[in-house]
């Protein structure tokens, strides 16, 4: 029952944090991304109502049948032996909670959605200053906050300590992958929380078989990947 505890107060945290993050776009744009939002935040509150409904086990560890959801449920739980009732609503309980990340993700990106609407304080031309070609329509080609986090990341001092390390790390990597003849590394910058690649593929796939191995390192902490590419160059913007 904890398990079902966190999650309800990541739901209710979600679903305030949320409210709190809706701020006034266009009036178009306003109804349709909301009208989103409320149909993923129904789906999450259903999804934990299932939940909790379907874990309702009785102290003496058998199930309260008065409380499992049978027309929402994979199997008839109240045919089964005590052993196969647990793994049942185990079962069900995995499959609801993929539903919730899943709608969590979703919103997430609504939410990312929104953030691209808001205004920016750097130029066209600002942008671009901040790297040579083929890369300076990438980053003019951002928007809302993407594009000021990008301006301000540019904007702020060099960092000696964990940007020097990770910068490192990344290039090390990639020149030492057995893919790294195939691609080259125009620029790597990092400054924490974020890190900065130009890309320039030299061979198709090259670059997404050196990122999904270098994912898989320790030392990678980032949690948000912005790119943007053409046939040839590839602009990544990280951030933990």
């Amino acid at each position: 029952m904890n398990i079902v505890k966190g999650i309800g107060l990541l739901i209710i945290g979600a679903l305030f944090g949320y409210g709190l993050s809706y701020t006034g776009k266009t009036k178009q744009q306003d109804t349709l991304i909301s009208e989103e939002l409320i149909t993923e935040q129904a789906i999450i509150v259903e999804a934990y109502h299932k939940i909790k409904d379907t874990i309702n086990i009785a102290k003496n560890g058998k199930l309260d049948e008065t409380k499992v959801d049978k027309k929402n449920n994979h199997k008839d739980i109240s045919l089964l032996n005590e052993k196969d009732q647990k793994q049942a609503l185990m079962d069900n309980y995995f499959s609801l909670q993929k539903k919730y990340h899943k709608s969590q993700r979703k919103v997430a990106s609504l939410q990312h959605q929104l953030g691209e609407l808001d205004g920016s304080k750097a130029t066209d031309n600002e942008m671009e200053a901040f790297a040579p070609e083929p890369f300076k329509s990438f980053l003019s080609s951002f928007r809302g906050k993407t594009r000021n986090n990008i301006f301000d990341f540019h904007n702020n001092e060099d960092d000696l300590d964990w940007g020097y390390d990770i910068k490192n790390s990344i290039s090390d990597f990639v020149l030492t992958h057995y893919d790294g003849t195939s691609i080259e590394l125009i620029s790597v910058i990092c400054k924490q929380p974020y890190c900065e690649m130009l890309v320039i593929e030299k061979e198709e796939d090259a670059w997404k078989n050196i990122m999904k191995d270098m994912t898989q390192q320790s030392w990678w902490k980032f949690s948000s990947t912005t790119s943007s590419s053409n046939n040839l160059s590839i602009y990544i913007f990280l951030s933990q």
